[in-house]
């Protein structure tokens, strides 16, 4: 028997533009905030909550699958794709940027999608398949880095000013993992997979490789124009795209899920011992992540940079594979499936705690990164320690995914605006126009208002009708 579906209450159009929304949302928040992988966890989340609320998915289920959404969307954050966007301001690479920005698109969205459609089922597919396909995506990464990015067979950087890419580890990631599942589980639960990996396969594409016109149009424009937003454009565009496509891959798959996934759960209890493993969890968690292994291994793979060793694996892999994002992902999912009441942490707190980390670090950007006595840790510490307090408290009250949604955006939202802060110049008004305003100084920030105030009005609406 198959789950009760929504269809008669949220129609596809649903499915599509409000995820599209929320992601195009958490995109341009992650280019603005801060880029890398652990950026790249808030429009993970943020997708994944969208769809959850357009599912009616449980709590407990929901929080599952955001985990595994800002794991999966974060890990195409390894890539490196600043001097692809720059072959598209010259008109004799643009067509060569145009490739690279799909491919790399492509790659984003399909890996992403693998993870997320794992996510779904995650109570479905048995906890050892789950561990062996990480661990086989780190396999998997290694050999597509060895092969095709380490040596730049097929290169989309500037070779002049080499950069370490990763479009293809992740690809052959994606592979190896789409394989394996394959012959894992049941059919039906690897046809939701592989929906979910070929709609973000296309959205990542179209995404980033239309996107990236935005960048040629503005390198043909006056550099004195109003606007000048076009990076930023190309990010909402990445956003948008890629989370329609999302949307529509949850939308095919809303009759496929377990009926399982549909049995409400109690909300977590209070007890001594449960707070202590989520709170204290949560911060052992995000202090091996965020500090520990970064100090410890970062400096081995900085050291490694210049040596051109293409042998199969040297102690610098080892030290790229320890600090990718890739293992990261490995240790919250571990972390969830252990200790199911870290998961609303880890996709919420863990995610606004780098939005803290990356404002702290335009703060103080000679900060020391070898020790935690300094104002930016005590800061990090204190508000992510607030963002913790609310995401407990909310999880044990009614409507969760509609107050963790809100929680997450405004949370985020207020970080991005707090940067304002740090150039005050940006609110000298004198001798603008309202188009000075609107098309150029503030445009970022209106999208990100307009966009979060559609995402919130919606939540609501899909409250009122869950509650009718």
């Amino acid at each position: 028997m198959k789950a009760e579906n929504k269809k008669s209450i949220y129609s596809q159009w649903h499915f599509i533009v409000f995820p599209a929304i929320a992601m195009l949302l958490g995109w341009g928040l992650r280019g603005y905030i801060g880029g890398g992988p652990f950026g790249a966890m808030i429009p993970g989340a943020m997708v994944a909550i969208s769809l959850s609320l357009l599912l009616d998915l449980p709590p407990a289920v929901a929080a599952m699958f955001a985990v595994f959404s800002v794991v999966g969307i974060g890990l195409g954050g390894e890539m490196t794709y600043g001097q692809t966007l720059g072959f598209l301001r010259h008109p004799e690479t643009v067509w060569w940027g145009t490739i690279g920005t799909t491919v790399k698109g492509g790659a984003w969205g399909l890996l992403g999608g693998i993870i997320m459609g794992l996510g779904l089922l995650y109570h479905r597919v048995p906890k050892k398949v789950i561990i062996y396909t990480l661990l086989l995506l780190l396999l998997g990464m290694l050999i597509g880095f060895k092969l095709i990015n380490q040596p730049m067979v097929i290169y989309f950087s500037d070779p002049a000013k080499p950069r370490p890419e990763s479009w293809a580890a992740l690809l052959v990631g994606s592979l190896v993992l789409l394989l394996y599942l394959r012959t894992k589980i049941e059919m039906a639960s690897f046809k939701l997979i592989k929906r979910f990996a070929l709609w973000g396969l296309l959205g990542g594409a179209l995404g980033f490789g239309l996107g990236g016109f935005w960048m040629v149009l503005g390198s043909q424009l006056p550099k004195d124009g109003v606007f000048q937003s076009w990076w930023k454009m190309m990010e909402f565009t990445f956003g948008l795209l890629l989370g329609a496509a999302y949307g529509r891959a949850a939308w095919l798959s809303r009759q496929d899920l377990d009926p399982e996934t549909k049995i409400n759960t109690p909300y977590p209890d209070s007890k001594l011992k449960t707070t202590t493993i989520e709170l204290l969890g949560s911060l052992i968690i995000g202090f091996l992540i965020f500090w520990f292994f970064s100090a410890w291994l970062e400096p081995v793979v900085d050291a490694g940079k210049m040596n051109h060793d293409f042998s199969m694996v040297n102690w610098t892999d080892l030290a790229k594979m320890l600090s990718n994002y890739a293992f990261y992902g490995l240790i919250m999912i571990i972390a969830v499936i252990q200790y199911p009441n870290l998961a609303w942490q880890i996709a919420i707190t863990l995610t606004f705690s780098h939005t803290v980390i990356d404002l702290m670090d335009s703060v103080y950007p000679d900060s020391p990164s070898n020790t935690l006595l300094t104002p930016s840790f005590f800061f990090v510490f204190s508000s992510s320690t607030i963002v913790a307090l609310a995401t407990y408290y909310l999880q044990r009250h009614a409507n969760v995914l509609h107050r963790m949604f809100l929680l997450l955006i405004w949370s985020t939202v207020i970080v991005a605006f707090s940067r304002l802060t740090l150039k005050p110049e940006l609110l000298n008004l004198t001798g603008l126009s309202l188009a000075d305003l609107i098309f150029g100084r503030f445009f970022v920030h209106l999208v990100f208002t307009i966009s979060a105030i559609y995402c919130t009005w919606i939540s609501f609406v899909i409250l009122k009708k869950r509650i009718n």
